[in-house]
């Protein structure tokens, strides 16, 4: 029983610094939103922080609330599904280079980039299906 204790208190903790590191994540880009993008697009910094936020927050809550955990997966996967959205389909610099190789190697990992878009959208809608589901069970027990 104590070790067990001592792992969910080591899963708090991680928990917690996992979303302290998505909030000042969050917070940093969230400044710079507006503004033009050099290195990193704001959008990007942002939803992967809220993404950390909710990584953390599934490592807080307990197993047994099987209905947050569920929602809060759903919106973590969803934050993945907007930021690759955002970098697939969003504005930005597209243009590859002046060689058949080169335009070709482009061309490839957009297909790829956005196929992978796609696929976290396809998750995310699942993850959300799911968890309606739950709670349609939760309450259908009650």
């Amino acid at each position: 029983m104590a070790a067990k204790l001592q792992t969910r208190r080591a899963q708090v903790a991680v928990g917690v610094l996992v979303m302290a590191v998505g909030f000042t994540l969050a917070m940093f880009a969230a400044t710079y939103l507006g503004k033009p993008a050099d290195r990193l697009d704001p959008v990007v910094g942002l939803t992967s922080g809220l993404a950390l936020i909710f990584l953390g927050a599934t490592l807080v809550v307990p197993e047994r609330q099987v209905r947050i955990r569920a929602w809060i997966g759903a919106l973590m996967i969803t934050s993945i599904a907007v930021m690759l959205d955002w970098i697939a389909f969003g504005p930005g610099d597209r243009q590859a280079g002046r060689g058949a190789s080169s335009q070709l190697r482009e061309v490839s990992r957009q297909i790829l980039l956005e196929s992978g878009a796609v696929l976290f959208n396809l998750m995310a809608l699942w993850a959300w299906f799911r968890t309606r589901r739950t709670a349609w069970k939760k309450t259908a027990k009650a």
